[in-house]
C-alpha cells in the first residue's frame, strides 16, 4: 500500500499548460493597476488608488510564491535537512519583506516590491534544482517529474517575474514622475 508521501504521480499533476495559463491570468492584476496608475490625470484619486491595489497585490503574489516550498516540504519531506530548513525559512520570507514594502512611501516601495520579486525568483532558481536533485537522491518515483517540474517551474518564472518587475517599475515611474 502506498503513502502519501509515495502517491504522487503524473496522473494527479495539472497539465504544465493549466499552470501556466494561471500563472499568465495572475498576471493580469499587475498589468491592469500598473497601467490604471497612468490613465487617468484628470482624476487624482484613481493614480494612488491603482499604485495601492498593484503593491497590495504584489505582496498577495510573493506570500503565495513563499508558500510554494512550504507546500513542497510538506507534501514531500526532504532527506537533506538544511535544503528542508532553507526552504522552510524562505517560505515567510517573502511575506515579511512584502509587508516591509508595503510601509515604505508607495514608489519606493514599489521598487523594493520588485527587488523581491526578483530575490523570490533567485531563490526558486536555487531551491527547486534542490527539489529535484533530493528527489533523485532519495529514489522517489516521481524523481523525473520532479526535475521536468524544476525546469518547466523556473522557465515560466523567469518569464512572469520580467512581467510582474516591468509593471512594478510602470508603477514606480507613475508614482515618481507623474505625482
Amino acid at each position: 500500500m502506498s503513502t502519501p508521501a509515495n502517491s504522487i504521480s503524473n496522473a494527479h499533476a495539472p497539465p504544465l499548460s493549466w499552470i501556466t495559463a494561471l500563472g499568465w491570468a495572475g498576471v493580469i492584476p499587475f498589468a491592469a493597476f500598473a497601467a490604471t496608475s497612468w490613465a487617468s490625470p484628470a482624476d487624482a484619486l484613481m493614480q494612488p488608488f491603482a499604485l495601492g491595489l498593484l503593491s497590495a497585490y504584489a505582496a498577495l503574489a510573493l506570500s503565495f510564491l513563499g508558500a510554494v516550498h512550504w507546500g513542497v516540504v510538506l507534501a514531500r519531506p526532504l532527506r537533506d535537512a538544511p535544503l528542508q530548513r532553507l526552504a522552510l525559512l524562505w517560505g515567510v520570507a517573502p511575506s515579511l519583506l512584502a509587508l516591509g514594502c508595503l510601509v515604505m512611501p508607495r514608489a519606493w516601495g514599489l521598487l523594493a516590491l520588485a527587488l523581491v520579486v526578483l530575490l523570490a525568483r533567485a531563490m526558486d532558481g536555487l531551491l527547486w534544482p534542490g527539489y529535484a536533485r533530493a528527489a533523485q537522491d532519495a529514489g522517489w518515483p516521481d524523481a523525473a517529474r520532479w526535475t521536468r517540474l524544476a525546469a518547466d517551474w523556473l522557465r515560466l518564472r523567469t518569464r512572469l517575474t520580467a512581467v510582474v518587475v516591468l509593471c512594478l517599475a510602470a508603477g514606480w515611474a507613475s508614482a515618481h514622475f507623474r505625482a
